[in-house]
Order: C-alpha cells, then structure tokens, then sequence
C-alpha cells in the first residue's frame, strides 16, 4: 500500500484539496499499476507562521505582500 505525505500551508478550500487527493491517488496508482483504493494520501496542513521560504516565515513574506492570497503556493 503505497503512501503519499504532502505538506501545505493551510488555505485551500476542501474542493482543491479532493482534487489533489484523487489526482495524486490516480496518478500513483496508475504508474504503480494498483488499484486506486490502495493508495493512501495524507496532507499535512501548516500555518504560514509555521512555513519558511528563503530563511523567512511565510506569515511575513504575506504581510509586506498583501497581493498573495491565503492559498497561494509558496
């Protein structure tokens, strides 16, 4: 049973995260040749206060860049 671990900072709606969920699971099973019900997909979800990028918090970054929204990959 293979297992995905994705982390993210928190965000997006429940819709985008099904996406990911099932296009993660199709992809993996179709490339490991398995039924899709054998994948499993774990997102581990983190506040931006808990994320850095480029030896800063993400939370700061978003703060001096009001045009990032919420979800918006970093």
């Amino acid at each position: 049973m293979p297992i995905a671990l994705i982390k993210i900072i928190e965000g997006r709606s429940p819709d985008k995260k099904r996406q990911l969920i099932e296009s993660v699971s199709q992809a993996m099973a179709e490339i490991l040749e398995l039924p899709v019900d054998a994948v499993r997909v774990l997102l581990h979800e983190y506040p931006a206060g808990h994320w850095g990028r480029g030896g800063r918090l993400v939370s700061d970054i978003r703060e001096n860049a009001p045009s990032e929204p919420p979800g918006a990959p970093t």
